[in-house]
């Protein structure tokens, strides 16, 4: 599942009411969109830490990439707590 700028868009809005989204989100769908997101943006920012001139630029893109792995196993989480149930990404 590629993430799209639409998509990207879609991600970003969930976010501001994340309990909620994952809550009505019965089939994963949408958590699954967060993730293919983060998981874009992760890989994004890995990348930048090989063209980074200077070491402060690949601490900041190694931080981004932390960040946003983060992100994806708080999206897994939330989600499998409120559904009981594993989220198949």
């Amino acid at each position: 599942m590629d993430a799209t700028p639409q998509s990207d868009s879609n991600a970003l809005a969930d976010l501001a009411n994340l309990e909620k989204v994952l809550t009505e989100d019965l089939d994963g769908e949408r958590a699954r969109l967060m993730i293919a997101y983060f998981d874009e943006v992760a890989k994004s920012a890995e990348q930048s830490i090989q063209t980074a001139t200077h070491d402060t630029e690949r601490q900041l893109a190694s931080q981004l990439t932390q960040g946003f792995f983060a992100a994806k196993r708080v999206v897994v989480h939330v989600w499998e707590t409120l559904h009981a149930s594993t989220l198949t990404v």
